[in-house]
């Protein structure tokens, strides 16, 4: 199976087939304009043939359909640029309390975060579409920062947890995959060529109001618009329903892959199959999003290939090669609410697995784990859940106590410093905030080193929830923390960036990057910081330092390429971040070189610490890759503190580490 960086460039290059195709399209809806056109206006030419080419006609019907297509296209565009939360409230759906006491719901969320946790990515915002008895879902946003996870009552209701499991699964595979993006732009292409035929759909109502030659011409306008939009709406149908299926396979294939049990998704499929409505959406607008849904939305196309999904025997029999192709009966909602409380119980049973050293052969294996994460990677997932104490796990559920949280982990371990930090709380988020942070800190002090990044993710759908007003006060915060010290280290660089890059879109919107590097000559400068960074954060000396930074650099190696070890003052924070911002513009395959030569870097000295693979973590996360997280991690919290008391962004030239 391909890895994560191949599915991102094919995901690119589809779209980029896609809308070759889709222009194509319009270029047929023009040529249909024109000639119905040049038909009503045919006049014979003095020799007594009849004229088809008017090329002042030509021009003006094509530039008008052009430009009608183009403008609809865009509106549409414009509108998803909101992100999944709308696409999910368009259609009714409601988001699911962070803190819900519904059984049903609680155990949703308990799945997505565990999920969200193993893949290394935000955790998504939540939405249920409440009306809706079907068992069905989807996935939409632009990126992780944006991303939505949709599910239906009736898939809610219905389905056990490891059905529910292999849903959610799915749908990850999507968001991982880089299925969202094209399903969006698809969206908003297709809906030009539409409105076409809408228009004509229109003029049909509005002609009850008009009466004798009027009418007449009014049918043969409405006529004419219908046909060319319904021609050109077909053959954007058959682009969506092909790219549609094959994504399907690949996410079924995905889910699998990541839950380890088939199972359980069958059993999803096989519901669907039994329960009457089966996957049905009954929502006007569930046409437009019926190629991003776990299963068929709108029922089976009276033309197979314009089937937005593989048939449901066809899936089925993939993950169970003996299936009969017998559906069990399911009663359709109201179905009996299971209580979650059992699972959550055994959820604290789960042993916790032994710490070992990190070898340099598991490091980069990671490289191959990224943007698919495996079983072992969502019981690493529960199990560090399942240790969060509970007041830090309601906390993190909690605007307020996500702030609190934050302000915790960034807390200098100095017992003066310390004490300036919490003043400095209290003075720029409130009296309130600084009481919070008060009550969790002995809470925090239990925390394992390895949760406190998992830790941020878990809190994003909270930090979300602020005003803009907070969450300029909660920049400032941890800005202000951060600074208290008089030095930047590498965890609180990490835990801020990620902050920042997460939530700021949310606030202060910004238009997407799209790729636009495609040779790491364009970019040496900043790897080159990126690399210098990660070496002498795991390096106990500058010889040391220097040789893992030649390894690395050995991987990026290209012709006209040069990388150069860089002094500490061309490394602060503020460089870094520049360099992480310049980075998320490279291509998917420059993005695997260079995470396995940050991997490379790492394991020079054959000991990887946490303070590493926090750094890694948020070069991963700062060009868009998502990395679950690492399974083993042989670091004590003495000698994390000692890392960390080690390394700073301001005096890295003199880092002492310990490992």
């Amino acid at each position: 199976m391909r890895d994560f960086f191949a599915k991102q460039e094919d995901a690119r290059r589809q779209s980029g087939r896609m809308l070759v195709l889709f222009a194509m399209s319009v270029i047929a809806v023009a040529l249909a304009v024109y000639l119905v056109a040049a038909i009503v206006t045919m006049r014979s030419a003095p020799d007594g043939t009849l004229q088809l080419w008017h090329p002042s006609l030509f021009f003006w019907t094509t530039a008008g359909t052009l430009s009608f297509i183009s403008a609809a296209s865009l509106w549409k565009i414009q509108e998803l640029k909101q992100g999944g939360a709308a696409i999910a409230s368009a259609l009714g759906g409601k988001l699911v309390p962070i803190q819900t006491r519904d059984p049903r719901e609680r155990l949703l969320r308990n799945v997505v975060e565990e999920m969200a946790i193993a893949s290394g990515i935000p955790v998504p915002d939540l939405y249920l579409l409440e009306r809706e008895r079907g068992i069905n879902a989807f996935a939409a946003g632009h990126d992780t920062d944006n991303a939505a996870i949709c599910v239906t009552r009736g898939a809610v209701e219905l389905l056990n947890r490891d059905e529910l499991q292999g849903v959610v699964a799915h749908e990850f595979s999507h968001i991982l995959n880089g299925d969202m993006l094209l399903n969006l732009r698809l969206l908003g292409w297709l809906n030009g060529i539409l409105v076409i035929s809408q228009t004509g759909e229109f003029i049909f109502r509005s002609m009850r109001r008009a009466s004798g030659r009027a009418a007449g011409a009014l049918f043969l306008l409405a006529t004419a618009l219908y046909l060319i939009g319904y021609i050109g709406y077909f053959f954007g149908q058959l682009i969506k329903s092909a790219v549609s299926r094959q994504r399907e396979l690949l996410g079924d294939a995905s889910a699998v892959q990541f839950t380890r049990n088939p199972d359980g998704l069958a059993g999803a499929l096989k519901k669907i199959g039994g329960l009457p409505q089966g996957s049905l959406l009954d929502h006007p607008r569930a046409a437009e999003v019926s190629h991003m849904c776990f299963g068929n939305g709108i029922g089976e196309a009276w033309l197979q290939v314009l089937d937005s999904h593989p048939p449901l025997k066809e899936r089925i029999l993939r993950l169970q090669p003996r299936f009969d192709g017998r559906y069990p009966k399911i009663e359709p909602l109201p179905a009996p609410v299971v209580d979650a409380a059992p699972y959550l119980a055994r959820r604290a049973e789960v042993a916790p697995e032994p710490e070992q050293a990190l070898s340099g052969a598991a490091v980069l294996a990671l490289l191959d784990r990224v943007g698919e994460p495996m079983q072992e990677h969502l019981n690493l997932a529960r199990r560090l859940l399942s240790e969060l104490p509970e007041p830090v796990l309601a906390a993190s559920r909690d605007p307020l106590g996500a702030c609190a949280l934050l302000y915790g982990l960034l807390l200098d371990a100095d017992p003066a410093i310390k004490g300036r930090q919490e003043q400095l709380v209290e003075a720029l988020d409130g009296v309130a905030a600084a009481a919070e942070l008060r009550r969790l800190l002995p809470h925090l002090a239990e925390l394992a080193p390895q949760i406190r990044i998992p830790l941020l993710d878990l809190s994003l759908p909270a930090l979300r929830a602020v005003t803009p007003e907070q969450y300029l006060r909660l920049k400032e915060t941890t800005k202000a923390i951060t600074d208290a010290d008089g030095r930047v280290s590498l965890f609180e660089f990490t835990l801020r960036y990620l902050m920042l890059r997460h939530l700021e879109s949310r606030f202060i919107p910004t238009p997407s990057r799209p790729v636009q590097i495609y040779a790491i000559r364009g970019v040496q400068k900043q790897c080159s910081c990126v690399l210098t960074c990660l070496a002498r954060a795991g390096h106990r000396d500058e010889n040391s330092a220097q040789g893992a930074f030649a390894v690395g650099a050995m991987i990026l190696n290209e012709p006209k390429a040069a990388f150069d070890f860089l002094p500490a003052a061309q490394c602060s924070s503020q460089q870094l971040a520049s360099a992480f911002a310049a980075l998320e513009a490279i291509s998917p395959q420059l993005k695997r070189r260079l995470l396995a030569a940050c991997l490379e870097c790492m394991v020079h000295d054959r000991v990887v610490n946490l303070v590493e693979v926090e750094i890694f973590r948020a070069i991963a996360d700062a060009i868009g890759c998502p990395v679950p997280p690492w399974l083993n991690i042989g670091c004590s919290p003495a000698a994390i503190q000692a890392a960390e008391a080690g390394v700073s962004l301001n005096r890295l030239a003199s880092a002492k580490l310990s490992h």
